[in-house]
């Protein structure tokens, strides 16, 4: 099969293109940072002018302005999704992957919640703004160019990659250096997506590609949710050293500390009951991932 991806060297596309081209297929790059003449290395403005001459059967379209999108960057995010759709047909593409985000749900909180693809959404950011314009410019655009599309709303990445914050943390984790962390992060409970898991969807996708595209939303997270001191501690270097609760309580006074544990503390499930039934794919936890992950 001779796939495209867009975003090939963002965080997940290093990781995902040698996995695509280990299981036998042809990948083209789709990326505005690699200057090449490869015969499988192309920009966006080969793509949106048709000088791709190959007939391309998926693309998987993980490209995207950062998840930090101002004003100007938010217009160009729905723009860059629009001239990957309208793009399908000058490379007579009938199947499209998009990768979305869980936050067109709401985001962190307090109190526990849990989401499935039913919930009512309520994207608070712009990233999560525009990635919830672009979806439904997805599923409009599909029935117009007669195409057929699956879209994944993404639990928070655990991989390789060290460029996120996540990443950053996991990665201080592995050296075995001691972390403080508030007795909160025994408690909150968070969905993440581990590569591994996210191999397992995208194989089994492409082996029964007549089956799975049609133009349905996704949850994509691993199974089981797990607390934020709990993830550190499932790699065996890691001490946590606990912040007494008493600390914890001065610091949510103040709404800048507030809000700044609300990223790091609060509490965001997604469900993947859908796709797993839908696509009768076996997940691992991500507690069971880590290992894999981390060796």
């Amino acid at each position: 099969m001779i796939i495209a991806v867009t975003g090939a060297t963002g965080s997940i596309g290093k990781e995902l293109v040698p996995f695509l081209k280990k299981l036998g297929h042809k990948v083209i790059k789709i990326s505005s940072s690699i200057v090449n003449h490869d015969q499988y290395i192309f920009s966006y403005d080969d793509y949106r002018n048709g000088r791709i001459t190959c007939e391309i059967e998926m693309v998987i379209h993980l490209a995207s302005y950062n998840s930090s999108l101002d004003e100007k960057n938010y217009h160009n995010e729905i723009q860059l999704t629009e001239d990957i759709v309208n793009g399908l047909s000058f490379i007579n593409c009938k199947r499209l992957i998009f990768f979305s985000t869980g936050k067109v749900y709401g985001d962190n909180s307090f109190s526990f919640s849990q989401y499935d693809e039913s919930s009512s959404l309520n994207p608070l950011c712009q990233y999560s703004k525009a990635k919830r314009e672009c979806e439904e410019l997805i599923l409009q655009k599909s029935k117009d160019l007669k195409f057929q599309s699956i879209i994944f709303r993404l639990a928070p990445m655990l991989n390789q990659s060290s460029g996120s914050s996540l990443g950053k943390l996991m990665k201080i984790a592995s050296l075995g250096i001691p972390l403080p962390s508030l007795e909160l992060g025994d408690h909150n409970q968070r969905s993440f997506i581990s590569f591994n898991n996210l191999m397992t969807v995208i194989e089994s996708i492409i082996h029964n590609s007549d089956n799975f595209f049609n133009n349905e939303i996704y949850n994509l997270c691993d199974d089981e949710y797990i607390s934020l001191n709990n993830l550190l501690r499932q790699n065996k270097k890691t001490f946590v050293i606990k912040i007494p609760q008493g600390i914890s309580k001065i610091l949510l006074k103040n709404i800048f500390f507030k809000n700044f544990l609300l990223r790091l503390y609060g509490n965001f499930v997604l469900t993947n009951e859908k796709l797993k039934r839908d696509m009768s794919v076996k997940l691992k936890t991500t507690a069971g991932s880590l290992p894999i992950l981390y060796k």
